[in-house]
């Protein structure tokens, strides 16, 4: 193995053992048990809900175009197909 990928794997061992000591270190000081009011607390603040607004209204207009456009397709799909059966019925009546 080279220097390089040693030291990604001497990293990547650092950083899980840090993080099963920080929640095995939260689990025993009670900070986990708190952990859901704070992030309902967070996630109700005014100034988030600011910041958060515009960008649930760029998805909902994301989502609307699509599926305005899959709409059209789906038109021009049966159009296809009447134009199909137009076909069909022609070549059956020669």
């Amino acid at each position: 193995m080279n220097n390089r990928g040693m030291m990604t794997s001497i990293l990547t061992v650092g950083a899980a053992g840090a993080a099963i000591y920080g929640i095995t270190r939260g689990i025993q000081n009670g900070t986990f048990q708190r952990l859901p009011q704070t992030l309902s607390n967070a996630m109700n603040n005014q100034t988030v809900q600011q910041i958060t607004q515009p960008i649930q209204n760029m998805m909902n207009n994301n989502n609307n175009q699509g599926s305005q456009q899959q709409g059209m397709n789906m038109n021009m799909d049966t159009g296809d197909q009447s134009i199909q059966e137009q076909m069909t019925n022609d070549t059956k009546q020669w």
